[in-house]
């Protein structure tokens, strides 16, 4: 594998991390504006509510989370454009 094509695809990788990372911060942001907005309602006066507050609260995230999802597949196959594609295919 060339020296270019191995240093293309970790850029890729790096950028397309970096952006998996931010999607994430900014989806625990949402969820917990969410939960201060009072559009995601938990309800820990029974049992029952306190036992479905934490795959409420996982299900609110990752629909938070899977929103930006083609955002980020949108920039990545931007950079990988400006990358070129014939240097990320030349293995």
């Amino acid at each position: 594998m060339p020296e270019a094509t191995l240093n293309a695809w970790i850029s890729l990788y790096a950028a397309v991390g970096v952006m998996v990372a931010l999607c994430a911060i900014l989806a625990v942001m949402k969820t917990a504006y969410d939960l201060r907005g009072g559009s995601l309602i938990i309800d820990l006066s029974n049992w029952r509510g306190r036992v479905l507050a934490a795959p409420k609260l996982w299900w609110r995230w990752q629909v938070n989370y899977l929103t930006g999802a083609p955002v980020i597949l949108a920039i990545a196959l931007m950079f990988a454009h400006h990358l070129d594609f014939a240097t990320l295919v030349d293995v």
